[in-house]
């Protein structure tokens, strides 16, 4: 893999946090809407017996929301990621930072990950790295960001439509699964914009991994930000064909439980409204993760906009849940 020039990748990083912001890039159609929830009109859960609580990795979470991965590593980076790793503790929900390549490449970029603030956050790194670095190192980046485990993100349809991506495939379940067997945090995995479906996740939970993140169709999708980079500019055809590769997060959600009963489903992929995030949590999910909608939010109102956009996206998704007679998520997930 050819060596990238670490100013290479703080642009690129930074063109990606532009890029995010585009509809464009975003392919509105998860599928929620076909989803239906349980109504108890009699309201007989009171707030005070609503229980929101969950257990990510051994760590507890207030409620359970994890704020997805977005950004590290250039210098924009350091602001954004200091204010989630804030707010994360403030509310008890989770953080997944964007792509630890970069601190790999040169850890002087350490504080563009707010590395010293604490909370639940986890590392993030695309599966072509584990080939690059040992899980020795990644194991001591994580270490050093003051994380919980890592992310790692099945993006192989993105580094083919990435200028300069890495084109090689074919092994990466043994990537993978050498990578677990020496590294000791915990590993979930993720897509990015087009889903884990059955098949995929069957062969997953042969890995000895914390969970799964969806990451389906109806959200951002990574392809489609590296399609919009790509020069000289892909046709109109070829853009619209990649928005319909892949699955919707709903049938990911479901498919990836049915595979890993008893490991760690978060849901990911056009997670809009309180509505989409409770029905995510009923057809399967143990928790769910939001990254547009809070960097468009952050980026129009800052820290203090965002932290009450989170506040009442949290009071809202708690009265929804009241709403269908469920006191915990066992209870909603059985509804």
């Amino acid at each position: 893999m050819p060596h990238i020039p670490q100013d290479d990748i703080a642009a690129r990083k930074r063109e990606h946090l532009d890029l995010a912001l585009n509809e464009a890039v975003r392919t509105h159609d998860a599928g929620f809407e076909a989803i239906t929830l349980p109504y108890d009109a009699l309201f007989e859960v009171s707030d005070s017996a609503l229980d929101t609580h969950t257990s990510m990795a051994g760590h507890e979470l207030s409620f359970p929301l994890m704020i997805g991965a977005m950004t590290g590593g250039s210098p924009y980076s350091t602001q954004i990621n200091t204010d989630l790793r804030a707010l994360t503790r403030e509310l008890g929900i989770a953080l997944c930072l964007g792509s630890i390549r970069a601190y790999l490449a040169d850890n002087t970029c350490r504080s563009t990950y707010g590395a010293d603030l604490g909370g639940i956050a986890f590392a993030n790194i695309g599966i072509a790295e584990l080939t690059t670095y040992s899980p020795q190192a990644i194991e001591e980046a994580c270490l050093a960001l003051g994380t919980k485990g890592i992310f790692v993100h099945l993006n192989y349809l993105q580094e083919a439509i990435q200028h300069g991506g890495n084109r090689k495939s074919g092994n990466g379940f043994a990537v993978l699964e050498s990578f677990c067997r020496h590294f000791s945090l915990p590993v979930f995995v993720k897509e990015v914009g087009s889903g884990i479906g059955g098949a995929c996740a069957k062969r997953l939970a042969e890995l000895p991994i914390a969970g799964i993140e969806t990451a389906g169709r109806g959200g951002t999708s990574w392809v489609l930000v590296e399609a919009l980079r790509h020069n000289p500019p892909l046709p109109k055809e070829c853009i619209e064909a990649l928005k319909d590769v892949g699955y919707h997060t709903p049938d990911c959600i479901r498919a990836v439980r049915q595979a890993l009963p008893t490991r760690y489903v978060i849901a990911s992929g056009g997670i809009e409204t309180p509505l989409d995030a409770i029905k995510a949590l009923a057809i399967g999910a143990d928790a769910v993760a939001i990254a547009q909608p809070i960097l468009r939010t952050y980026t129009d109102t800052g820290r203090s906009g965002l932290t009450h956009w989170l506040s009442q996206f949290i009071e809202t998704s708690r009265l929804i849940w009241r709403s269908t007679g469920a006191r915990h998520i066992d209870e909603l997930k059985k509804n």
